[in-house]
């Protein structure tokens, strides 16, 4: 008894034809674009990117793929053949057309188009203005459509297999059966890029190629699909283009005398580390002893917050003063492929070698992606390291103390000068340490607390081990948390206090020493640091260097925005101020000044700066002008 494989052997070749279209819209845009990308033809991203059009395939022709594998005899039907033609053609010509429009656009957006393309659309009224301009100037895209179209369709009509005719029986209908729920699975599958822990987003082809390449790896339906159901920024226009950079702007020039010019620098980030664990910020109460004599010879910062809540918050923050002002992560937004001035591409700039380590799976957060965006030359993850078996934790990756004592080793081998940073992880929920340090540290009243204590002295030991290196002492150490996490003082548990970070900076030769009370947040770190190296450059950043007095803390936490600056805190939902708090004197937000009219000019001023920032954000990222050199 024959089984029907014919309608398969069609599946496979017509869905063939898609990946060679796709592949020719990727050539295509590399040959209209080719004057972005200067490292000669990128065969690699040729061939990543057919993983990225995997998953825009599944999607657009999915309910082709469904109704070709129907396990029922009317696919035979002449009437139905010509449905499922017409859903093929239906679904290759959104992909084609998808791909070309950034054969054109791709030279003002800097990226591939994502679905916020069609809100400006919808909503600019020039758009009818301009749309003959378009259509005159990018012609070739239109030929290229009608070219690609009609190839495919004589494609589609050599793919056709004839249909063997088969006998009815049980044998083949469960064979049909079984093709329908196999073929079903690998398009599940192709929704999600792979059987990975995540699905694969944007983010994720910084992973297979350099960054400036990384356009190529995408196609425009995969960066479309991806965001359609994300949050999109809206455009905002609280003031003019005239009136917003004399209120805020985030263009800042650096400018310093480079007393630790050419110093390496260690960033040390810890893992949800609260303000309120360690023992220095707290008149001793802590579980940190360690840090807390390091921080008596640091410069340390006393009023540090975070500006996000969440790890994959952090270090869009930190690398490049980009603040999380919206609700999806800047990581796996569909701004995350934007051009922007972070701190270790301007340091590699500058002669730095730029590396990032991280315990935890090759992947997570999109770390490896993001850092290489960033300008790092080489993430190390767990896959990196040598004794995985052996230390891993058994939920997130390896224990701190073995995996910074394999962080200082490597940077004994690392070429000065060097910029490297370290993200701990076992401060972290489930809040496992080694059984041999077990009742070691203080266990304390939350489930963190002696993973704190473990951690702090992982520290210790890295400190001990490093301290025997050259570098050493040519070194500047940033140390910051994440975010922060449970506490138990009502300080740190309202909206502003629930941020509060230790941050700190220690230098070995204790030419900078001290304490600063003025605010100082995550996005403060990367200015300061080029400061302090003396790399006098622009640089778009929305926070300031050590030497500004007028720094502030901004961030956006139950779907409102705050500003604190000069001891106020102003809350803002995005159309009306809804608290004004002095901080300084109401640690517990207690009392809310917005109806008194003795504080009217204080809202006006901080209401008006933080609208500008928001605009200046919003309108950034859509624009791509997070860089400098995007700024023309």
């Amino acid at each position: 008894m024959n089984i029907d494989f014919s309608h398969l052997i069609s599946l496979a070749k017509k869905l063939g034809i898609s990946f060679l279209v796709f592949t020719f819209c990727r050539f295509s845009f590399y040959f209209f674009n080719s004057s972005f990308f200067n490292d000669g033809f990128p065969i690699d991203a040729f061939y990543y990117g057919l993983r990225f059009d995997w998953v825009a395939i599944s999607y657009l022709f999915s309910p082709f793929i469904l109704l070709s594998i129907l396990p029922f005899g009317i696919r035979y039907n002449k009437s139905y053949k010509i449905v499922i033609k017409l859903l093929f053609h239906i679904a290759n010509t959104i992909g084609v057309i998808f791909n070309l429009i950034d054969l054109g656009y791709y030279q003002f957006a800097l990226k591939r188009t994502t679905a916020d393309f069609f809100r400006f659309v919808s909503t600019n009224d020039d758009t009818l203005k301009l749309l003959p301009q378009y259509l005159a100037d990018f012609w070739y895209a239109f030929v290229l459509l009608i070219i690609l179209i009609s190839f495919t369709e004589f494609l589609y009509r050599k793919s056709e297999s004839p249909s063997i005719l088969v006998e009815k029986s049980t044998k083949n209908a469960i064979a049909q059966l079984l093709f329908f729920i196999g073929i079903c699975g690998l398009t599940a599958i192709g929704f999600r890029g792979g059987l990975q822990l995540k699905p694969l987003d944007i983010i994720n082809a910084a992973n297979n190629t350099s960054p400036q390449n990384v356009p190529l790896v995408l196609n425009t339906p995969f960066c479309i699909i991806k965001t359609v159901l994300n949050d999109q920024l809206p455009v905002t226009d609280f003031f003019t283009p005239a009136e917003l950079p004399k209120i805020y702007s985030p263009a800042i020039k650096l400018n310093d005398d480079g007393l630790f010019k050419n110093k390496n620098v260690v960033l040390i980030i810890l893992e949800s580390f609260a303000k309120e664990y360690v023992g220095y910020f707290n008149n001793g109460s802590g579980f940190t002893p360690f840090l807390d004599s390091l921080i008596n010879e640091s410069y340390a910062f006393t009023n540090a917050y975070s500006n996000g809540s969440k790890s994959i918050e952090a270090l869009p923050s930190i690398l490049a003063g980009i603040p999380p002002l919206m609700n999806t992560p800047y990581v796996i937004s569909n701004y995350s492929n934007n051009k922007i001035d972070a701190l270790p591409s301007i340091l590699k700039n500058n002669g730095y070698n730029t590396s990032f380590y991280h315990g935890g799976s090759n992947g997570t957060m999109g770390f490896n992606g993001f850092t290489k965006i960033a300008g790092v030359d080489n993430y190390f993850g767990m896959d990196e390291y040598p004794n995985k078996e052996k230390d891993y934790d058994g939920h997130w990756g390896i224990f701190d103390e073995p995996y910074l004592q394999y962080f200082s080793n490597q940077l004994n081998k690392t070429k000065e000068p060097f910029f490297s940073a370290v993200f701990t992880l076992s401060s972290h929920h489930p809040y496992s340490i080694p059984k041999k340090y077990e009742n070691k540290f203080p266990v304390g009243i939350l489930d963190a607390h002696e993973t704190i204590g473990y951690t702090d002295y992982s520290l210790r030991e890295f400190f001990n081990n490093s301290k025997k290196s050259e570098w050493f002492k040519n070194t500047l150490f940033v140390f910051t948390a994440d975010h922060s996490v449970s506490s138990l003082n009502p300080e740190y548990g309202t909206l502003i206090g629930r941020f509060a970070i230790p941050l700190f900076i220690y230098d070995p030769s204790s030419t900078l020493k001290g304490v600063d009370t003025n605010y100082f947040q995550h996005c403060d770190i990367t200015p300061t640091v080029l400061s302090l190296l003396g790399i006098n450059s622009k640089i778009i950043s929305f926070g300031l260097p050590l030497n500004k007095s007028d720094r502030f803390v901004v961030g956006f936490s139950r779907n409102t925005f705050y500003l604190l600056k000069n001891d106020y805190l102003l809350l803002f939902d995005s159309e009306n101020t809804t608290g004004l708090y002095n901080y300084a004197s109401d640690k517990l937000l207690a009392r809310n000044l917005l109806n008194d009219d003795k504080y009217n000019n204080i809202k006006v001023k901080l209401e008006k700066e933080l609208k500008a920032i928001i605009q200046q954000h919003n309108n950034r990222l859509i624009d791509n002008k997070l860089s400098i050199s995007n700024i023309k």
